[in-house]
């Protein structure tokens, strides 16, 4: 019989080989000691000549686009993260953007919390290459470490329900997600130190998050974080006032949010009452299966009713100002509304005249509820962009609050 003598010799090479791998130490987890971030994971590289290209692009239809180019001094790396944050007493693995220049250095927070969305596969984390977005991640290059949170409900929470205008998770999800960043230049982005100067904005219901994340960072975390500008376009400030006007109308053409605030506040027992109790059928029943996160505003608008008094119960539209059996309804959208107060912080507040989905009347009373509190009209401005709708401001409004905030640099 043959041996194989190449057997044994290719034996003894390997086995030494193998233990020294088994022994071998395992790299250290960066996260491990941190409190909030978990993990981190590059979306996209871009370089600065891709950025500017995009701007390029955006200046065709948006020209003040173009004015962001001179301040263009890097590329950008996206990056997707998970978090802890908390909700109702329960710990939860949030998540969100992070969005840093690829040139070393210092460099200030800028939070952007974006507008009403329904569909999971639009979250921030799930979409970065939506053009949106884009706009908003390639400001790192100006030289800011950009956040985008997911909000609850999407990205890594996607398994529970979005708690749609809540004001103290909203704020919690931002703020904890800001404190993830603290750590993020430590464990990801070692080239870059980041300041805890935060620069704030948001849109639609990302205005209203603006504000109410501004309140707390200024009154609340200002021994964590500095806020030095803030603004906040075509947000529902007043929850009860928005609502007053909505059942007062014949119609409505955002259905879309009237339910889904109630789905919220009614899964979340924000309020005790069903949705029974304010809407009819069969939209009461419908409602829960609309914000699954698979459908956009537009397909959940179709199977609801612009029509005030079809959608919702007459026992409603009469007594939801003074019925004591809605009492639990006001309370929570009184709760949940952004009362003016005394800031130092310089803020703009901007609304297009055309909108009937959220009205410019209630940036006007915003700007003045922190004007009689105590806010210098020197550091709150309300502007007014003429003729333009929800949708078309949201361009507009991103391109004037880059410009003051660099006022504020």
């Amino acid at each position: 019989m043959k041996r194989n003598l190449a057997l044994p010799a290719l034996m003894a090479l390997l086995i030494p080989a193998l233990f020294m791998q088994s022994c071998r130490p395992e790299e250290p987890d960066p996260f491990e000691d941190n409190v909030y971030l978990i993990s981190s994971e590059v979306e996209m590289m871009k370089t600065k000549d891709n950025i500017i290209s995009v701007l390029n692009l955006a200046a065709t239809q948006y020209p003040a686009a173009a004015d962001l180019i001179p301040d263009i001094v890097s590329g950008a790396n996206i990056y997707s993260v998970t978090y802890v944050t908390e909700f109702q007493g329960e710990e939860v693995i949030a998540s969100g953007l992070i969005c840093a220049p690829t040139t070393p250095g210092t460099y200030p927070i800028l939070s952007f919390q974006n507008g009403t969305n329904t569909q999971h596969s639009a979250a921030p984390t799930a979409d970065p290459k939506s053009l949106q977005f884009q706009m908003i991640e390639y400001i790192a290059s100006a030289g800011y470490v950009v956040i985008i949170p997911d909000y609850l409900g999407f990205g890594a929470s996607k398994d529970m329900a979005h708690p749609y205008l809540h004001k103290e998770s909203t704020v919690r999800t931002v703020v904890d997600m800001l404190r993830a960043v603290t750590e993020f230049d430590e464990d990801v982005a070692k080239d870059i130190s980041v300041t805890t100067d935060c620069f704030i904005m948001g849109y639609s219901q990302g205005g209203w998050a603006t504000l109410a994340l501004l309140d707390v960072l200024e009154n609340v975390y200002s021994s964590e974080f500095t806020v030095k500008a803030a603004s906040a376009g075509a947000g529902p400030y007043d929850l009860s006032w928005f609502n007053e006007q909505v059942l007062g109308f014949t119609e409505y053409p955002m259905p879309v949010f009237l339910a889904y605030i109630a789905n919220a506040y009614s899964t979340y027992e924000i309020y005790p009452n069903p949705l029974s109790d304010l809407f009819n059928d069969p939209y009461a029943g419908r409602i829960p299966g609309l914000y699954d996160g698979l459908q956009n505003s537009v397909q959940i608008n179709s199977q609801l009713t612009t029509f005030i008094s079809e959608l919702f119960t007459a026992a409603y539209l009469s007594g939801a100002s003074t019925s004591p059996d809605y009492s639990g309804v006001r309370n929570a959208l009184t709760s949940n509304s952004i009362p003016g107060w005394d800031s130092d912080v310089p803020l703009l507040l901007l609304h297009g005249t055309a909108d009937t989905y959220v009205m410019p009347e209630l940036s006007e009373m915003m700007y003045d509820a922190m004007i009689d509190a105590g806010t210098s009209p020197l550091s709150c401005f309300h502007v007014t962009m003429a003729g333009l709708d929800h949708s078309q401001g949201a361009v507009p409004f991103g391109l004037a609050s880059y410009e003051f905030f660099k006022t504020y640099r």
